[in-house]
């Protein structure tokens, strides 16, 4: 009896889906046997509906804001020490610097995962619209098909925009450490505190930059 459960559940989740999975998918019967295939085997499927576990770990991007941050700050700390001076709001940008960098990387993360779903793949919308401008009756649903490849090529831009947008940012930073770093050793006095806090502006505005580039 336990084994029949068993069974059906597998059955009914196999079924939900394939019939998810299928909402892209062409007719026929190659398109029947691949949602024979997808309700037999759905576990290996069931990736491909979950686009977001992917973008919750933004991959070396991660490391890489890890690395920038722990440098700025340990850049910041060293010349702190020097002047005798904590830089405690220097110290707090850095933070919310590491805080947007990641936003950033998120959401970069997941405009890759978005556009490596098989219903975003352009070189098929592409050849499917090139099969439909063959007949004339099928104008309208070629009409629709332009939309839709024309708001793929904006998501492209958009992921591109990200991806710059955040290699910018990541620059920025190991820059700043750099010049932070050389202000310690040029010669650590009042007047590099306050050259330090005016460095250290730059912050504010990458985080300005980055976090107007996700509400836009």
């Amino acid at each position: 009896m336990i084994a029949l459960v068993t069974l059906g559940a597998y059955a009914l989740a196999g079924i939900a889906v394939a019939t998810l999975l299928g909402r892209t998918g062409r007719p026929g019967l190659l398109g029947v046997a691949r949602l024979g295939l997808q309700a037999c085997l759905w576990p290996l499927f069931l990736p491909v509906l979950l686009p977001s576990t992917p973008a919750a770990t933004p991959g070396c991007e991660g490391g890489r804001i890890e690395a920038a941050e722990a440098t700025l700050h340990d850049a910041l700390q060293r010349l702190g020490r020097e002047l005798g001076d904590p830089l405690t709001l220097e110290t707090h940008r850095v933070r919310v610097l590491g805080t947007t960098l990641r936003a950033a990387a998120q959401r970069l993360a997941e405009l890759d995962a978005v556009l490596a779903l098989p219903a975003h793949d352009g070189k098929a919308l592409a050849q499917e619209l090139a099969s439909l401008e063959a007949h004339a009756d099928a104008q309208p649903v070629a009409d629709i098909l332009r939309e839709r490849l024309a708001h793929l090529a904006r998501l492209e831009g958009l992921r591109a925009q990200a991806r710059a947008d955040l290699e910018r940012a990541l620059a920025r930073a190991g820059e700043l450490a750099t010049r932070l770093t050389l202000l310690r050793y040029e010669g650590a006095t009042a007047h590099a505190a306050g050259r330090a806090r005016e460095l250290t502006d730059t912050i504010d505005e990458l985080c300005r930059t980055l976090e107007e580039v996700r509400a836009a």
